[in-house]
């Protein structure tokens, strides 16, 4: 048992050690937007799992996640009269690939947004979406270095709606699923990160999407603060806490949906706000917070740690915001 907790400790220690190159102080001079890391240089890098991406490689009665040819991650439905497989779309319709690649994971991460959905544009004309899917790139870069198996919901530049997001949640039946935000709209400024964590408050996972929900906001905020940022945009509910809608359920999609698998939903910090824009548009830093990503993941997965942030539920209007639908929405080539 010592030598368990040893081991532990000491991947723990390695993974917090990702992130120290990326401390010191920021330079916050540009006028211009600067491109985002994009998946091609982090997320679609080669897994050290098994290459298995034929048809003839899988039983038929494979129901799990898969990338078809052109990457893209699908919920597999059932085999087709042609031999190919039929798979749930990005767009919530059921679609026909001849090969596909199946996609165990013990976590799945989910870049908000994407497509003409792009999420908070940034007074520099940085996009949510992509920020979303560079954190996200590097997230599952780190995991995957410590040995944990990590599915994307999205890719791509497209866009991809909340139920199909959970239908490959559903096929993958992972421990923890992270969905990866940037905020928008702040009232206030702070000497500290105003980055805010929502979990489930309702369903058997709403305990453990809590200590989840603390793991990122503790993991996250710290890595933050190393960064000479002079004020921080903020809410009055900055930290973590979950949100009900009218009917006393889970307000965010992305958590109803998953009810019954710890799910929480990280708003990084402001991209509303200039100085923050600058610096989550730097590479460097979606590499720190993907890695503090990645560590909180691997904190909630081997230890018991109850996380921190945590404040009493606001009292929040349901504003009923559009988002996250499949109305209008163009599907990607699938292969």
């Amino acid at each position: 048992m010592d030598a368990m907790r040893m081991s532990r400790t000491s991947f723990l220690l390695a993974l917090a050690a990702m992130a120290t190159a990326c401390r010191g102080p920021v330079e916050l001079v540009s006028d211009r937007p600067i491109a985002a890391v994009t998946p091609e240089q982090g997320a679609s890098a080669p897994s050290s799992r098994p290459a298995q991406s034929s048809s003839t490689a899988l039983s038929p009665s494979y129901r799990g996640a898969a990338a078809t040819p052109t990457g893209v991650v699908v919920p597999v439905l059932g085999r087709n009269a042609a031999g190919g497989w039929m798979v749930g779309t990005p767009c919530g319709r059921t679609g026909s690939v001849g090969n596909v690649r199946p996609l165990p994971g013990t976590v799945v991460l989910d870049a908000g947004h994407g497509g003409k959905e792009t999420g908070a544009i940034g007074p520099l004309g940085n996009r949510e979406s992509d920020l979303n899917r560079a954190v996200v790139a590097h997230a599952r870069a780190a995991l995957e270095a410590a040995g944990v198996d990590a599915v994307l919901t999205r890719t791509g530049d497209y866009r991809i709606g909340i139920a199909p997001r959970a239908a490959i949640v559903a096929a993958v039946k992972p421990k923890a699923v992270v969905s990866v935000h940037h905020n928008a709209s702040s009232s206030r400024l702070l000497d500290e990160p105003g980055t805010e964590v929502f979990h489930q408050g309702v369903g058997a996972s709403a305990a453990e999407s809590r200590r989840l929900a603390g793991l990122l906001h503790e993991e996250v905020t710290a890595t933050l603060a190393r960064y000479e940022v002079r004020d921080w945009a903020a809410t009055p509910w900055a930290g973590v806490k979950p949100r009900p809608n009218s009917e006393g359920d889970d307000f965010y999609g992305i958590l109803r949906r998953t009810q019954g698998t710890p799910t929480a939903l990280l708003e990084v910090g402001f991209l509303s706000h200039k100085p923050e824009e600058q610096l989550y548009a730097r590479a460097a830093v979606q590499q720190a917070v993907g890695q503090a990503v990645a560590r909180a993941v691997v904190r909630f997965l081997n230890t018991s740690d109850p996380g921190s942030g945590f404040i009493a539920t606001p009292r929040l209007a349901d504003d009923n915001r559009s988002g996250g639908g499949t109305e209008n929405c163009q599907d990607p080539p699938l292969g």
